[in-house]
């Protein structure tokens, strides 16, 4: 269900998942189904790669070599400006080897997860971020878990991290902070910086590519972030590696077992998949939806939507203007201050239609 029968040409992305602690042969396992997607995929550009993970967890600096030189010589990878090479890592992974390590295989695109329950001053946070500065990474990303900090600290990061301009904020765990700040606030604050919310976490700077992307329509929200909507298919490669392709998504097994034995016998290591025909009911829900991740708002004229509503999905909109989560415009519902506030309430609410 998931792989076209047709020749498809259009770019695509490709993550590779490292677990915190891997099997000893994880390098040789993952080479082996990313040869097994080759196989399908060989002939399609590859605009965006990311290790993502912890790969520098339990990874030697050979055996990523060795992937990064694996993927290059099977796809067709695209660097420079257009190209999306991408290396996550955590504060402890920052130090001038490693950093060389990245630079060394072509990582354009660096997102480091910080953990916002220790203030920056006692994490040394400055002295990190000036030597991810000196590497000149085309793009520096910040990823602040804030579940565990409090308004406070969080006030702290946001000052800190802003004097190294970012080209991408995200920030996550807001809702299960114990003294909740609201979106809209920290939106509020980082405008003052010039960066703008894109999505439920994200913020960028007034010039950086997405914000031209949502103007025009043609951003697309993922598992992994925001995107051009033209990239449709994202391969998943390793243990528990979440994929798309098409209208469906797949998710790899996270049995260690089963995926050593799959994968070493050839086979692809999915066990689950799913997909969703485009026109039917089920999906008008995850239409609305993404155009309130994208674009903050929600057309439901036909003309717009080319969708005729049921009438479940007009009560939550109209509900949620009476909320005054949404404000009526000439041809749509834009989102409001408070709508950001509540912003996955009311995607669940799409979603139960």
């Amino acid at each position: 269900m998931l792989f076209p029968t047709k020749k498809i040409i259009a770019p695509m992305g490709l993550n590779l998942f490292f677990p915190a602690n891997p099997d000893p042969d994880y390098a040789g396992l993952i080479n082996r189904e990313i040869s097994l997607y080759a196989e399908r995929f060989q002939h399609r550009r590859l605009t965006k790669i990311w290790f993502r993970g912890v790969p520098l967890t339990g990874m030697k600096a050979g055996e990523l070599t060795e992937l990064a030189f694996h993927t290059n010589m099977l796809f067709s990878p695209e660097f420079g400006s257009t190209g999306e090479y991408g290396f996550e890592c955590e504060t402890s992974d920052v130090n001038s080897d490693n950093l060389a390590l990245m630079k060394g295989l072509r990582f354009n695109h660096i997102l480091l997860s910080i953990d916002a329950q220790i203030p920056p001053e006692k994490q040394h946070i400055s002295h990190l971020l000036d030597l991810i500065d000196e590497y000149r990474f085309q793009e520096k990303r910040y990823r602040l878990d804030v579940i565990n900090a409090d308004p406070d600290t969080l006030t702290c990061w946001l000052e800190v991290l802003m004097r190294h301009k970012p080209n991408m904020l995200e920030i996550q765990g807001l809702e299960e902070m114990d003294e909740s700040v609201p979106l809209s606030s920290i939106a509020s604050q980082l405008l003052n910086y010039q960066y703008h919310l894109l999505g439920d976490r994200f913020f960028v700077p007034s010039d950086h590519a997405l914000i031209a992307m949502r103007n025009r329509g043609n951003l697309q929200y993922t598992p992994w972030g925001l995107c051009q909507r033209q990239l449709g298919d994202w391969l998943g490669v390793g243990i528990d590696a979440l994929g798309k392709l098409g209208n469906g998504y797949y998710q790899n097994t996270d049995q260690v077992d089963r995926y050593k034995l799959l994968v070493s016998t050839g086979q692809l290591p999915v066990c689950f998949s799913g997909t969703y025909p485009e026109g039917q009911v089920k999906t008008r829900p995850w239409l609305l939806i993404d155009q309130l991740l994208c674009q903050h708002r929600i057309f439901v004229q036909p003309s717009k939507t080319g969708l005729t509503l049921s009438q479940p999905i007009l009560g939550v909109v109209e509900t949620s203007a009476a909320k005054g989560w949404l404000r009526q415009s000439t041809d749509c519902f834009e989102l409001t201050d408070a709508g950001i506030n509540h912003l996955p309430e009311l995607c669940q609410q799409l979603q139960n239609c």
